[in-house]
């Protein structure tokens, strides 16, 4: 079976290429950037581990496995996503690129749009184009984010896939129309296409920028004296529906499998997590008394305050269930966390 991850050198798509190449597949990894070399290792042929669902080891960021194809492109230029999928031509096409932060999406709303709109119309056009002289289709897993519901009250938790769309951020309104453009072409065109609207995800490996990486990273350098402890916060009275990457992809590779085309799909645990009991539980790790200070700059204009998503519809049609707790969750990101700051501060001084 032959997949093209599109966004493959980003968090999400280095785990889902692991998963997809453990299950079988024959991958093209495509992004507008090089894949980087493995920075988790120690310099003595020794890397960092990561446990994968099935017990596995995977080094951040995980080198890509042998046999993966590399190919670069800027989905905003059509002509080569159109070469891109006609010399492949992809059984499966997993449209994970995207700008993906909400918060940035504030300080930059045109190349948002721009990314994940536009980059998605050239892939549906150029799978247009090949189905039409081709004869067959790829079929498409084009994620979506749950902040499309927008601003939803606790008494409507969980989210089903029929709750109102009300976006509160560029961002939201780009992986909006993103979604509805993806469907839109199954109904036009008949395009095999299914738009996820995926939950709060996170694991070893992602940004510092996103909320819970943030918390163990700062954790993580005052448990190791490279800084006071003092741990800067935004908003803690949030509600989040929070997955492991590592369950993540695990979904969107059954999604492909077995989910039902022109169909919408919530990728979420059913369990709401408030950003302040996950913190508590990180700085229980902390063998130092931390004063923890509300930055300003980490509050949005807009925020969600709670958002908790129902995964039946996913659970029935493929048989999905999450492995990982969070306890394990949050454990694995403080001890990744703990070595990157290690690494990174590796010959410097210590308070």
């Amino acid at each position: 079976m032959r997949a093209l991850i599109t966004g493959a050198c980003g968090f999400v798509g280095r785990y889902l290429v692991h998963e997809l190449v453990s299950s079988g597949y024959e991958v093209l990894a495509t992004d507008i950037i090089e894949p980087s070399p493995v920075v988790g290792s120690t310099g003595k042929g020794e890397e960092f581990g990561i446990d994968t669902v099935d017990g596995g080891l995977v080094a951040w960021p995980p080198a890509f496995p042998e046999g993966v194809v590399f190919r670069r492109c800027d989905l905003l230029d059509f002509p080569a996503v159109r070469k891109l999928v006609t010399d492949w031509n992809p059984r499966f096409l997993f449209h994970l690129a995207a700008q993906s932060s909400a918060a940035r999406s504030f300080d930059d709303p045109k190349a948002t749009l721009e990314t994940n709109l536009f980059g998605t119309l050239s892939i549906l056009e150029a799978l247009k184009e090949e189905t039409e002289s081709a004869g067959k289709g790829t079929k498409v897993l084009s994620v979506g984010s749950s902040e499309e519901y927008g601003i939803r009250s606790r008494q409507e938790m969980p989210l089903v896939e029929e709750s109102p769309i009300e976006p509160v951020s560029p961002y939201a309104v780009s992986k909006t129309a993103q979604s509805l453009l993806s469907l839109q072409y199954h109904r036009t065109y008949g395009l095999d296409t299914i738009a996820t609207r995926s939950f709060s995800h996170t694991g070893p490996g992602q940004a510092d920028h996103f909320v819970l990486p943030s918390f163990a990273k700062q954790c993580a350098e005052i448990k190791g004296g490279f800084t006071e402890p003092l741990l800067n916060v935004g908003n803690l009275d949030v509600v989040r529906d929070f997955l492991d990457v590592r369950d993540v992809v695990r979904a969107y590779r059954l999604l492909i499998e077995k989910g039902k085309s022109g169909e919408v799909y919530n990728v979420c645990s059913g369990n709401g997590l408030e950003l302040r009991g996950a913190l508590d539980t990180l700085i229980r790790k902390v063998p130092a008394k931390i004063n923890v200070v509300k930055d300003p700059g980490l509050f949005r204009p807009a925020d969600v305050p709670v958002m908790i998503g129902d995964s039946g519809k996913l659970r029935l049609d493929t048989g999905w269930e999450p492995r990982i707790r969070p306890e394990k969750m949050l454990s694995d990101l403080i001890v990744y966390w703990e070595h990157e700051t290690a690494r990174l501060f590796e010959g410097g001084s210590r308070l």
